[in-house]
């Protein structure tokens, strides 16, 4: 970790770089980000316009040292240069998202931007929380809406006004609905690849004999992992309750606990937790699978198009010579896409300037040159290019999460990640089907009684019976009992009506 430095002697130097490279909209791959071409006039003309403002982001997690630098130095003097803006980041720990003080600073009416999903964005604004940014989408929107897709647009739309504004550009068709394998593992035991359940579980007992000391799934939900096991049907969650499939042009919801599918899924699951695939200390101690997996002391997880080179980063530090490697169960249906976002900024109702917001999180998004920027830090500092553009970081400090920023356009890799894996990463949404359900955002205030009964009612009685913790022909019986008793009857009736005429309105 660097340690602080003092800027002040090549503040002007900084600048003459910045202003050189700051407005390339253009997309330009893994360029060098120190020799594009900019009309540097037309922007800084844009930016003497504007009244000075001043904006507070909102992240997540851990703050770095090299974050607090970077935030009051380089940051600070891009977002000035280029919207007359001085921007505050604050960092807040991830359990205060989307409630706690998070929701405390939006009652208060502070003037800040941070992160939502749908969900909470739907209850945010119908308390009046969120500012409507759709006045913004023009001019201070233009270069973001030429990497973002307009369907991670529309998810972020109520009534047809824009409360959020999506972030990131990344294949997420598909997402957890591969098998992401220790590939490694699956060499040393003598196998190619895995296409089944029943190769899958081969996999797992040949690892087993030979490495007793790991466990096999480092999570307890394979819904999706497993669906073409257990149905032919293409089902896609709306939330833990309720699907719609995918291969059916209708509007219909599946009520998913009440399904065929799910005793059939329950039986799988009950039969991992038994043969040892899930670990027993999962019933009591869950997060201790993700530290497993990131350690390297687990075979396999649900898959995205991107995980095979984020986990790698990570599980590669303990053991050197892993790979990973992601594997349909069937092949032959297609992917489904909620969006390319990776999540969304929302900005307070009571921000005096959401324009500038607007105009922020366009920045981000904007050219190569400023997503290195903000993703990356300073050039021969903060990491190196080679000469095909490949990453190399100086410094391991996070700036603005990466997972954040992820955008195809713009990411870099390193010389860990094979040219034919980005190829595949690049081109992996080419032939995705966006959801029928892409868009649709429920209003839970009719029914938000019954939907924190039932909430409690699948984390007590269903999860456990999901993740086959427990037997389901023992129990549940019981928890349908409970979730009906719950009101879940008028929770999946009011989702039904919303849901129809939404699909209605879109025919």
């Amino acid at each position: 970790m660097f340690k602080k430095q003092v800027w002040a002697s090549l503040f002007l130097a900084t600048m003459v770089l910045l202003a050189a490279c700051s407005n390339n909209s253009g997309n330009s791959g893994n360029s060098d980000s120190a020799t594009g071409n900019t009309d540097k006039g037309s922007n800084e003309s844009a930016s003497s316009e504007l009244e000075p403002a001043k904006l507070k982001i909102v992240l997540y997690g851990d703050e770095s040292q090299r974050m607090k630098e970077l935030s009051k130095t380089e940051f600070n003097a891009i977002v000035k240069k280029e919207i007359n803006a001085e921007v505050e980041f604050q960092f807040i720990p991830w359990t205060e998202y989307g409630g706690g003080k998070t929701d405390l600073m939006l009652s208060t009416g502070e003037d800040f931007a941070t992160y939502t999903d749908t969900n909470y964005m739907v209850k945010s604004v119908a308390k009046g929380l969120y500012a409507d940014l759709t006045p913004y989408m023009g001019s201070a929107a233009a270069d973001m809406k030429k990497t973002v897709d307009e369907n991670s647009f529309k998810a972020f739309q109520i009534g047809g006004k824009q409360y959020a504004i999506p972030v990131g550009n990344k294949p997420n068709s598909g997402e957890f609905y591969s098998a992401l394998v220790r590939q490694d593992l699956l060499e040393e035991v003598g196998m190619s690849g895995i296409s089944s359940l029943a190769e899958l579980e081969q996999f797992y007992d040949k690892v087993h004999a030979a490495h007793p000391e790991l466990i096999g799934y480092a999570s307890t939900d394979a819904r999706r992992m497993l669906m073409y096991e257990y149905t032919d049907k293409n089902l896609y969650w709306q939330n833990d309750f309720l699907a719609i499939d995918e291969s059916e042009d209708n509007d219909q919801i599946i009520s998913w606990f009440e399904s065929d599918e799910f005793k059939a899924y329950a039986q799988i699951m009950r039969d991992w937790y038994k043969k040892g695939i899930i670990p027993k200390y999962a019933a009591t101690n869950s997060p201790q699978l993700q530290s497993d997996w990131n350690s390297g002391k687990a075979m396999f997880w649900a898959g995205t198009a991107a995980r095979p080179f984020e986990g790698a980063a990570t599980i590669s530090q303990a053991v050197p010579t892993a790979k990973l490697a992601n594997y349909f169960l069937s092949k032959d249906l297609p992917k489904i896409s909620r969006g390319t976002y990776s999540t969304a900024w929302f900005v307070s109702a009571n921000a005096k300037d959401p324009e500038r917001y607007v105009m922020f999180f366009n920045l981000l998004q904007k050219n190569q040159e400023l997503y290195d920027l903000f993703a990356y830090g300073i050039k021969d500092t903060d990491y190196t290019l080679d000469e095909n553009g490949r990453l190399t970081r100086i410094n391991s400090d996070s700036l603005i999460p990466d997972w954040l920023l992820m955008n195809k356009n713009f990411m870099r890799f390193d010389n860990t990640v094979s040219d034919e894996f980005i190829e595949q990463y690049k081109a992996w949404d080419d032939e995705a089907i966006i959801s029928k359900g892409a868009g649709f955002n429920f209003d839970n205030s009719p029914v938000k009684n019954e939907e924190t009964k039932i909430n409690g009612v699948f984390s007590e009685f269903l999860a456990p019976i999901a993740s086959g913790f427990l037997d389901y022909d023992d129990n549940f019986p019981k928890a349908l009992e409970k979730l009906k008793a719950a009101g879940f009857e008028t929770y999946i009736a009011e989702y039904q009506k919303q849901f129809s005429e939404w699909y209605a309105a879109k025919q």
